[in-house]
């Protein structure tokens, strides 16, 4: 049902005076329109601004893990099984780190083999620049046990220099021979 003029004519009447259409523009208010108009354009600008940005990176961080794990299969020479992926959230950078079993087993228990991996995504792989490899024994991998060690071992590369190894590498520990490109 349509209304009629007369009904609208009596719910505006009915409006509080502020609330009401003016028969005449005030003084001042197409300059106040004009800036509110502004305002909101400038503002929708930023939110389109803020979301595309926070989309591509999205895209971009799926895109490099995806890159650490095929490139941790070359490197390797293994499939992957039970991969942890550490990103660098606390300083924004590109460093990822990808530890993954070399056989399909829990990971408690067995042995991991973590790469350390830096820049961009070329030809859908990344540089892996050192790494180390690590006794799933604990259940945090970031936290040193009792003696202040932690349960990595084997260090080489950027992970060397870093000294991120605590133990010494186990007598009979796994450990197979990687060959880092340049």
């Amino acid at each position: 049902m349509i209304p009629t003029n007369e009904a609208v004519e009596n719910f505006l009447e009915r409006l509080p005076r502020p609330l009401r259409p003016l028969d005449r523009e005030l003084p001042g208010a197409r300059r106040l329109r004009r800036l509110e108009t502004v305002v909101l354009v400038v503002v929708a600008v930023a939110l389109v601004v803020a979301t595309v940005h926070d989309l591509v990176r999205e895209v971009n961080v799926g895109l490099r893990l995806h890159a650490d794990l095929v490139s941790w299969e070359r490197v390797t020479g293994y499939a992957y099984h039970n991969p942890l992926i550490e990103q660098d959230v606390k300083h924004y950078t590109t460093k990822d780190t990808v530890c993954a079993d070399t056989q399909n087993v829990k990971p408690k228990g067995s042995t991991l083999v973590c790469l350390i991996f830096v820049g961009p995504v070329r030809h859908g792989v990344r540089r892996a620049v050192g790494g180390y490899y690590l006794l799933a024994e604990g259940t945090d991998v970031h936290k040193p046990v009792e003696n202040d060690s932690w349960y990595r071992y084997g260090c080489f590369g950027r992970a060397a220099t870093e000294d991120l190894c605590g133990l010494p590498t186990p007598p009979d520990a796994f450990h197979i021979p990687l060959h880092l490109e340049g």
